[in-house]
């Protein structure tokens, strides 16, 4: 049987059928019907354009099948999006078990793999230029589209494959693309991710100078990319020899330029990173602790026999399990494969970024929602392309499209942000190990707490358990002082914070020596509660029946479960009495207490709110790192993953009220908690 890659235009390939994954909430995937012409490029992993009842949606192809399931009549796909598929075979796989065991419509899994705004091939508008409506063909195939783009005039590259079929068009128009007898354009993408560039075509440098007629800004143009050696994008043209977007046009008529659209690179260092990023690769000079020597020989060992190899690293807060995996991932790019590195929170990507970044350089990528969708998009794009085969990010960049995975890494592995609380509903963290099991990869779960069902899988034998004993620099833990506030005797109304005379203490006592300070309370906005006194209304959210929380900067009242919100009324709606009390305290109000104490004292707060603000996280970490901040108030954000040497005092207020959390694990997250944020 022929190789479907090497099938001609107009051959006529198996009538087959496709299931196709459609954004949808539907259970299973939908069966399509493959039209000859796109049969070559209807590969599992590929984009369609698919109808569903009188609309038109964007699905993936999950397999090819060989009979429809039923009798009845099923309708075409219309369109293959892309000339080779986007997705591989384990991604596939991943999204197929994320969809059957959490339950979740296959079609919203499978959108989750990819960026949005990603550029569809099919959508690209083919024309000739003048070389090309002159020049003879050379085969068959040319002869054949030619003749078509002659007849039709431009068109799309759907149109062209949906008339010629076949497996080789993709590679026939981006040869003719580059010698400059085609022009390929029309393609949306994002607004500053993509930029108009001109290169030269292969050929005499003075006849093509020569065909610039007495234009001394084309002949300056042509020049120039000669001197480069490389295509230059149409604003540095224009800087350096003033010709116009005419001019350029013009020599792109003639045949002398090739105009087409380039990737323009974009900086995540400072967005993401925050300073350099670590731009400069450094290699550790130091010799391992024998405990993270063992570590590390596991993780070679794992990559070497190219086994599925499950391993909990357990340590205290500072034994340097961080530089256990990094060699690990060292290891991993040794063997020519990848590694992905996984975070719990956004706010950790800039803090363990900088340190990859600084042992990998620019094979590093990041994944996550805080990106822009052109930054998004480029580095999903590098990944793809095994550019960046060190990936960083929190639980979506399981997703990472790299080719050959040899090591995922799980910090933190016992946090509850590594579950998603939106379709589709998966763990982040068991996730990692069905694909590390696919992949055939070391899976790394790292954390001084592990987690109760990782302590199990260790003690039964499921995972190999590593451990590291020892602080690194030979460091120990901090002393910790338990305040009762029964007997301070501060009055206070319940639920609300009151700085405790011993905290007080220690607060000024730092500041006194220009040191810094870490408070933690759990929870973010003003008060989780506004209350009437009058009638007792707490002003729930419609649709969850919990109480709204707070946020005293937005004016608003926020659903911390749906995202629901309203303005903060004047009056109680239910009696219209003036009435309403904040009741409780989040981290704007601690911050507001705060200030009253020590009014002259630089406070930043690090919470899911101040994520969302310009700059995110990285700025407010980048503040507190330089010394501008001296307070840092936040949520669990500030307890994990982060390296302050100027910090002398930590203090968790209110740390009892977490063990009354409606939660079966609330006594497991409030003791990783305090140990989390003590080290």
């Amino acid at each position: 049987m022929p190789d479907p890659e090497e099938r001609r235009f107009g051959e006529e390939p198996p009538r087959e059928f496709a299931q196709v994954a459609v954004p949808l909430p539907l259970s299973e995937a939908l069966t399509y019907r493959v039209p000859d012409a796109w049969s070559p490029l209807a590969q599992p992993g590929a984009r369609v354009r698919v109808p569903v009842g009188p609309k038109r949606h964007l699905g993936v192809i999950l397999e090819r099948v060989e009979k429809a399931p039923g009798d009845f009549k099923i309708r075409p796909l219309e369109a293959v999006l892309d000339p080779r598929p986007l997705i591989p075979q384990d991604l596939l796989e991943l999204a197929r078990f994320t969809a059957r065991y959490y339950l979740a419509p296959i079609g919203e899994v499978v959108r989750s793999l990819l960026p949005t705004d990603l550029p569809a091939w099919a959508s690209q508008r083919v024309s000739l230029t003048d070389a090309g409506a002159l020049a003879p063909a050379r085969d068959e195939d040319e002869a054949r589209l030619m003749g078509w783009l002659r007849d039709q005039g431009p068109s799309k590259v759907a149109d062209l494959q949906g008339a010629l079929g076949g497996s080789g068009l993709d590679t026939l128009l981006r040869r003719l693309a580059r010698a400059g007898r085609l022009r390929l354009s029309g393609v949306r993408r994002g607004r500053a991710h993509y930029k108009t560039a001109y290169e030269l075509p292969p050929g005499d440098l003075d006849s093509q100078l020569e065909a610039c007629g007495r234009s001394p800004k084309g002949r300056a143009a042509v020049d120039v990319l000669a001197a480069l050696g490389r295509p230059a994008t149409a604003e540095e043209l224009t800087e350096q020899t003033g010709a116009s977007e005419a001019v350029l046009r013009r020599l792109v008529k003639l045949g002398v330029l090739r105009k087409f659209t380039q990737v323009e690179r974009l900086s995540l260092d400072r967005h993401v990173l925050g300073g350099d990023g670590g731009t400069k690769v450094r290699r550790p000079d130091f010799e391992l602790r024998p405990d993270q020597a063992t570590a590390v020989e596991h993780l070679e060992r794992a990559l070497e026999d190219r086994t599925f190899a499950p391993l909990l690293l357990q340590g205290i807060t500072g034994s340097g399990k961080t530089e256990v995996y990094l060699r690990g991932t060292e290891a991993a790019l040794a063997a020519g494969r990848g590694a992905i590195l996984l975070v719990p929170e956004i706010a950790l990507v800039p803090a363990l970024g900088s340190a990859v970044r600084e042992r990998f350089g620019p094979r590093v990528a990041f994944l996550h929602s805080a990106l822009s969708k052109s930054e998004r998009l480029q580095e999903w794009e590098r990944i793809r392309g095994g550019e960046a085969p060190v990936v960083v990010g929190p639980r979506s960049a399981i997703f990472a499209p790299l080719p050959d995975v040899g090591l995922i890494v799980v910090d933190e592995e016992q946090d509850s942000a590594y579950k998603q609380e939106v379709t589709p509903r998966y763990h982040g963290r068991d996730l990692a190990l069905v694909r590390g099991r696919e992949a055939r990869a070391a899976v790394l779960l790292v954390s001084a707490t592990p987690s109760l069902e990782s302590r199990h899988n260790a003690a039964t034998g499921k995972y190999r358990a590593l451990a590291l004993t020892e602080r690194v620099g030979q460091g120990r833990l901090p002393d910790g002082i338990l305040v009762d506030l029964k007997e301070t005797g501060a009055p206070r109304r319940p639920g609300e914070i009151q700085f405790s005379p011993r905290l007080s203490e220690e607060i000024e006592a730092a500041l006194a020596r220009d040191r810094q300070i870490i408070l933690l309370r759990n929870r973010r906005g003003y008060s989780p509660l506004l209350l009437c006194r009058a009638c007792g209304e707490d002003l729930r959210c419609e649709d969850c029946g919990l109480p709204r929380t707070y946020h005293k900067k937005r004016g608003a009242l926020v659903c911390h479960y749906c995202g629901s919100h309203i303005p903060v009324p004047r009056a109680c709606p239910s009696c219209g009495a003036e009435a309403l009390e904040a009741v409780g305290t989040g981290t704007e109000r601690l911050e507001e207490q705060f200030l009253e104490l020590f009014p002259n004292t630089r406070v930043d707060v690090l919470d899911r709110d101040a994520v969302r603000r310009p700059g995110g996280a990285t700025a407010v970490l980048e503040r507190f790192a330089s010394g501008e901040t001296q307070v840092l108030v936040g949520t669990q954000m500030v307890s994990k993953g982060h390296h302050f040497p100027r910090v002398a005092l930590t203090a968790v207020l209110s740390a009892d009220t977490y063990l009354g959390f409606p939660d079966f694990r609330a006594v497991e997250r409030t003791y990783n908690l305090l140990v989390q944020l003590a080290g």
